[in-house]
């Protein structure tokens, strides 16, 4: 393989020596962390877009938009050097890291234990679930449905699985606790990839490219529109109280607002949700990459009831969505 050193893009820190450890750090676009690296053009000695960068807090966030996303999306910025034949001609030796490859890990059923599979009722998450809709219904028709059409996983020790599946291939999970009563989340998330028990069947690196919670859904329901919402727990909720909509997750304030995880929506009817942000940052922000990222053909907006006077400053403060809107 071509060492690295040939790479005219490379993440900072990581082309010109590949075992550099120094790397500047800025604010990241998906979880707002200062843990963002950015891609530098070798030859020019500049950074691509501000966006264009990788998150260092891999196992938390996953953001990684690579310059091949960045000159499909914005053709404006490849660099005008007379060498842009470059881009095709080099593409076979280019790796995963630079984003000029198509090249991802899934995670197959048969590598995971059987607790760890989809679907289970054994979770935190899923008794909350049956208070909410049910009173604690064993049968409860409606947590039950939105265990199975999201296929809800539980660890042993009651966390629940937020599972990405698309092409009915398992791309992560993400691993989450709630309180059993009140639906608080508890603790940091964590992920299935990360784990040791699944991380040990890839000795040079899980190569991770996430996608939309709830993509899998898109095949099973074609001609249901669309809600996209931020958290997973939000849009298992929202799925409980309108089950003729179509509910997904982004899984993070920016996390996934991507052309790759997006383009399974053409010809769908999409309304995003924002979370309430001090500045109305998220909104702005949905709508500034939906602008990019949104296939051409789908009909979609992004919806502003979670921003300016229509809540109060505290609210925007704490960051409220819809789930807390309907459950007061």
């Amino acid at each position: 393989m071509t060492s690295p050193v040939n790479f005219r893009f490379h993440l900072e820190g990581r082309g010109d020596n590949p075992h550099s450890l120094t790397k500047q750090k800025y604010s990241c676009p998906g979880c707002g962390e200062k843990s963002f690296v950015r891609y530098i053009d070798r030859e020019t000695g500049r950074y691509l877009a501000d966006d264009c960068g990788k998150c260092d807090r891999l196992n938390n966030c996953g953001y990684h938009y690579p310059p091949r996303e960045l000159f499909r999306d914005r053709p404006e910025c490849l660099p005008d050097t007379g060498k842009k034949s470059f881009y095709r001609e080099r593409i076979d030796w280019l790796g995963k890291e630079q984003g000029f490859e198509e090249v991802f890990d899934y995670i197959p059923k048969s590598i995971l234990p059987d607790e760890l599979r989809p679907v289970s009722i054994h979770s935190r998450f899923f008794f909350w679930l049956l208070g909410l809709f049910d009173l604690y219904t064993p049968e409860s028709p409606t947590a039950l449905r939105i265990l199975g059409d999201y296929g809800l996983g539980a660890a042993a020790d009651g966390r629940v699985l937020f599972y990405q599946i698309y092409g009915r291939q398992i791309r992560t999970a993400k691993i989450m606790d709630y309180d059993r009563e009140t639906g608080h989340r508890r603790g940091n998330p964590s992920w299935l990839h990360a784990l040791p028990l699944v991380s040990k069947h890839y000795p040079t690196g899980f190569r991770l490219q996430q996608c939309l919670f709830g993509a899998h859904l898109l095949a099973r329901y074609p001609d249901k529109p669309v809600c996209v919402v931020e958290s997973e727990k939000t849009a298992c909720v929202m799925a409980g109280f309108y089950p003729d909509t179509l509910w997904l997750a982004t899984g993070g304030a920016t996390v996934n607002l991507n052309a790759d995880s997006l383009a399974p929506l053409k010809g769908r009817r999409v309304i995003f949700y924002p979370d309430a942000s001090p500045g109305d940052k998220i909104f702005k922000d949905w709508q500034a990459r939906t602008a990019l990222y949104m296939p051409s053909n789908a009909s979609y907006r992004v919806d502003d009831s979670l921003t300016g006077d229509k809540i109060l400053e505290a609210d925007k403060e704490k960051g409220i969505d819809l789930v807390d809107i309907y459950l007061r």
